[in-house]
């Protein structure tokens, strides 16, 4: 029998419950679901986390689709979900929360004592702390950002080999085409802000292996990236040993090893001329701009790139990002 947020689950049984995690000032009580299906015998336990920031919904939405479809004797060991982590945030689809303006990805572990998103992030990851053997934290690139799925596995400085080494045999069983790996003790200033508190890296420095799985545009239910996310999930499942089968991965793998963000320089509306998955040489064009007159202005790449993400929304102001892209890249054989 397992005990999950205070909730009794035998083997062979799944169970769905939501726990409160704090009220509003209008006294209306927050709440967070989780799903836990529980194998027919034991095994490891997967946690699967999605929504830390409100506007990624793919991931959730398909670990919870398979949590509804996979036969419990199916698998080994159990599956934790906690879909809405950040219900604050989900409640405006937006990367932080209204209540407190906090970003949820720099709260973890978490204060009983703190602010309304670093006290939900302590009680979720109390708990998470307890069971899980194995982490896939789900996210998505923000709302105005095309991307197709890929995956982000952090070294962070103090973490065992056995750790680095199953995180990295998670990331590649996953299955997407492109994988980045970003080395924490240097510095290449590709995030714009904080890293410590991310629920990956956490969950890492306390000896759990994890990686992040971004499937797809935040904002939006895609049926593609909903359903690499329910194979992604499987594919952890047979690597970590909680199903049998074959690992199902893409014919070709990148591995990205340096990233960037691409700013543009002044504001208008833009046509992009590159997409995810691309991979283009420095010079080549990347986006049209123009203000509705007859002047149209065009970027070039200022590098060899692939493209991880790029820009849809058309509308973009001076500093603006237009592009997410990998600077060094090698095939993952």
């Amino acid at each position: 029998m397992l005990e999950v947020f205070g909730h009794q689950v035998n083997r062979g049984e799944k169970a769905y419950f939501t726990i409160p995690v704090g009220e509003l000032a209008h006294k209306a009580m927050v709440k967070i679901p989780v799903i836990v299906a529980a194998g027919t015998e034991s095994g490891p336990t997967l946690w699967i986390n999605g929504t830390v920031h409100g506007d990624e919904l793919n991931g959730s939405y398909g670990a919870w689709e398979l949590t509804r479809e996979l036969p419990l004797s199916s698998f080994k060991g159990t599956l934790i979900v906690t879909p809405i982590a950040n219900p604050l945030a989900f409640e405006c689809r937006n990367k932080i929360s209204a209540v407190d303006s906090m970003d949820m990805d720099t709260a973890f572990p978490g204060d009983p004592e703190g602010m309304f998103t670093q006290r939900i992030a302590y009680i979720l990851y109390s708990e998470m702390k307890k069971h899980a053997s194995a982490l896939i934290n789900f996210h998505t690139m923000a709302t105005p950002y095309k991307a197709n799925p890929y995956s982000v596995r952090k070294l962070v400085p103090g973490v065992g080999p056995k750790v680095n080494e199953t995180a990295e045999g998670m990331q590649r069983a996953f299955g997407v085409v492109a994988n980045c790996v970003v080395d924490l003790s240097g510095s290449t200033n590709e995030l714009p802000g904080v890293t410590s508190g991310a629920l990956d890296i956490t969950c890492l420095q306390d000896g759990i292996p994890a990686f992040m799985g971004e499937m797809g545009q935040g904002g939006k239910i895609e049926r593609p990236y909903i359903d690499a996310a329910k194979t992604g999930i499987q594919n952890v499942m047979r690597y970590l040993g909680m199903m049998e089968g074959d690992i199902v991965r893409p014919k070709r793998q990148v591995l990205i090893t340096k990233r960037r963000f691409l700013r543009i320089g002044q504001g208008g509306f833009m046509t992009m001329r590159v997409a995810p998955g691309d991979e283009i040489k420095a010079g080549s064009a990347m986006l049209d701009i123009h203000y509705y007159g007859d002047v149209v202005e065009q970027m070039k790449a200022a590098g060899d790139y692939y493209i991880i993400g790029a820009r849809e929304n058309p509308v973009v102001s001076t500093g603006d990002r237009i592009a997410f892209v990998g600077t060094q890249w090698r095939e993952w054989a």
